[in-house]
């Protein structure tokens, strides 16, 4: 029997003008790729693949327990999945349920997905590959074995409408469209003016206080904006870069109405923050046997973006090096759209306080290392690293956000007191963090729907505890947990580690609930579940059912 569970994910990526104009050209260019054979070795030829996009091949199998060999070829290739579906599976795709693949692609020597077995169920199977990048990439499939009858490619979307640019009356408009199975509906967000006349780095004021676009392969300083209604643009070919070193930011923006669009920015972590644990808060203490060490955290870790801002927009920016990529404080009615926050030291997007905000489309991989902490105790990885973190938030909306291989991926600690409240994680992915794909403590009311939490593929690293959730209250529906950790032993094991109640609510059992509105949150939390903390009794927990009943204990 052919043997492992599946990945599956969604990811928008790519502007909308872009994108438009590679499925004009790049789509049709997949779909002439159709190719029929009756070989043994059906190697196909080199496909274009849009950003965002998923095609789909069919093979015929004659399930003489011969070896089926299947090959995703493209250098140098990130971010892409290969999912394996045999003839039981494909039936239920074609109902409109979503199994678990029977196999996906790890890399190999002669591939980047590489996926082989046998079988004895003969009839149509199917391959998928999904890039979940936002850039095109190109590919070849080969589906190798003797009992192959035929392959083709059947199937091109995209795994969900991109971001693009609308014009109307003169103005334009960024258009967000949010998963569409779940009811929400765009966001569409006013684009601001951008200056014809670029500003050289030696020009750039101390303090920028109107619009300001770089100029093309210029290398700025550290910017710093502060006031209303300012944007700051890259330059048209994308080619300008902003720095920073050691504890700083490369942009620090305060005020409202701000608007910071597709800067690439080079950060460099400072070499005292390198392999150290990291201090989550303002502080944090450890006794050590020459006294108590206090190590200074949070912001002071410095890196690609600090926003201090109300009603503002980061969208498509790169941040390379540094702690953290994108910062918020105190935030409010925010768009975090579209980054690329990779390989920081300690957080893709750190964020205090932050309400009502949308983070939405960002990719937030590769945030974990190892550690030593003050006090001696070494760690081979996490160090409190994680691809998302808020602290004392609420009414966020998280959606269709990637993390692959961070410590935590997303991450919600409600220590020192610090809950956060009425957030919404939605269609997000997670593969093979380190610790935990959601780690939500000590919080209330936060909603998990068709989250996956998954193997990273690349280098068959698996997720370790899908979520962790102790002394929270959370609500799930339709989400895939696929890590070492099942979902009950997750659920029992963050349970049992406090005495804060801690309670799941599986909507699951109730058939297709329809996601309630975002509430209309003003204010960061003032209360929180950790109170209970001093009681010498666990508090009341909800033990989940296969059916979804609830129970209510109090031990």
């Amino acid at each position: 029997m052919i043997g492992q569970s599946g990945i599956r994910s969604a990811r928008a990526g790519g502007l909308g003008a872009v994108v438009a104009a590679m499925l004009r050209l790049c789509s049709a260019q997949v779909l002439i790729a159709l190719f029929f054979v009756a070989s043994a070795h059906a190697q196909g030829a080199t496909v274009t693949l849009p950003a965002g996009a998923r095609v789909e091949y069919r093979f015929d199998y004659a399930g003489n327990g011969t070896t089926v060999r299947v090959g995703f070829k493209s250098p140098g290739a990130t971010n892409v999945s290969m999912s394996v579906y045999n003839p039981g599976q494909v039936a239920l795709l074609q109902r409109g349920e979503q199994p678990q693949p029977v196999g996906r692609g790890s890399a190999s020597r002669d591939y980047e997905l590489y996926w082989q077995s046998s079988s004895r169920e003969g009839g149509t199977w199917r391959v998928v590959i999904e890039n979940r990048n936002n850039y095109a990439i190109k590919f070849q499939l080969d589906v190798l074995g003797e009992g192959i009858n035929s392959v083709a490619q059947i199937g091109f979307t995209f795994l969900q409408s991109p971001t693009n640019v609308a014009s109307e009356g003169g103005r334009s408009y960024l258009v967000v469209n949010l998963p569409q199975n779940v009811g929400l509906d765009p966001l569409r967000l006013l684009i601001p003016p951008k200056p014809e006349m670029c500003t050289r780095a030696n020009q750039m004021p101390a303090v920028i206080s109107q619009s300001i676009k770089l100029c093309p392969g210029e290398i700025y300083p550290p910017l710093k904006i502060v006031g209303n209604n300012i944007a700051l643009f890259v330059d048209d070919l994308r080619t300008s870069m902003v720095t920073s070193k050691g504890r700083q930011f490369a942009v620090t923006a305060e005020g409202s109405n701000i608007w910071i669009d597709g800067l690439w920015i080079n950060a460099q972590t400072d070499p005292q923050d390198l392999g150290a644990w990291l201090c989550l808060y303002d502080e944090c203490q450890f006794q050590t046997q020459k006294g108590a060490v206090v190590l200074r955290g949070s912001t002071r870790y410095g890196g690609g973006i600090l926003l201090k801002a109300t009603n503002s927009t980061v969208r498509g920016v790169t941040v390379k090096g540094g702690t953290i990529g994108i910062a918020t404080v105190s935030g409010r009615n925010n768009y975090i759209l579209d980054n690329e926050l990779n390989d920081m030291n300690g957080w893709g997007s750190f964020n205090v306080s932050s309400v009502g905000t949308y983070f939405v489309n960002n990719q937030m991989h590769r945030a974990n290392h190892a550690c030593t902490t003050p006090d001696g105790q070494k760690y081979p990885s996490g160090c409190e690293t994680a691809g998302w973190v808020c602290i004392g938030c609420a009414g966020n909306q998280i959606i269709s956000n990637k993390c692959e291989l961070s410590g935590n991926c997303y991450y919600m600690s409600g220590e020192r007191g610090l809950a956060s409240n009425d957030n919404r994680f939605i269609a997000n992915y997670c593969a093979g963090a380190s610790a935990n794909c959601f780690e939500i403590t000590f919080s209330l009311n936060n909603l998990l729907v068709n989250n996956v939490a998954t193997i990273e593929t690349k280098t068959n690293t698996p997720c370790k505890y899908p979520f962790w959730v102790g002394g929270s209250t959370v609500f799930f529906q339709n989400n895939r947990w696929e890590c070492a950790i099942n979902a009950d032993d997750a659920f029992n094991q963050s349970r049992d580690s406090t005495v804060v109640g801690t309670m799941i609510t599986n909507l699951d059992a109730f058939g297709k609930v329809p996601i309630a509105p975002a509430p209309n949150v003003t204010t960061v939390p003032t209360g929180s579940p950790m109170s209970a903390r001093t009681s010498n009794q666990r508090g009341p927990t909800m033990m989940r059912f296969p059916r979804g009943d609830a129970v209510e204990l109090t031990e």
